[in-house]
């Protein structure tokens, strides 16, 4: 009997949720940042420094546990 051994690792499930984004709003830049890992009301675009709009994006769970959080 043979046995076979892959190197690849199992998959695992990650979880995901509708999450709250904030995406770039210039047609050119493809940046977006999750709305609880923002440290402004309403943040400007890493990338390109432009304005950004609220959005969703089906995303994997993230828990964000930084004490500097923006507090609704």
């Amino acid at each position: 009997m043979h046995l076979y051994y892959s190197r690849k690792k199992q998959q695992e499930d990650v979880p995901e949720e509708i999450t709250a984004i904030w995406s770039c709003s210039a047609a050119s830049c493809k940046g977006w940042m999750r709305d609880n890992f923002t440290f402004s009301v309403v943040p400007v675009c890493s990338q390109c420094q432009s304005v950004m709009v609220r959005s969703e994006k089906m995303l994997a769970t993230v828990a964000n546990t930084s004490p500097i959080r923006l507090k609704p």
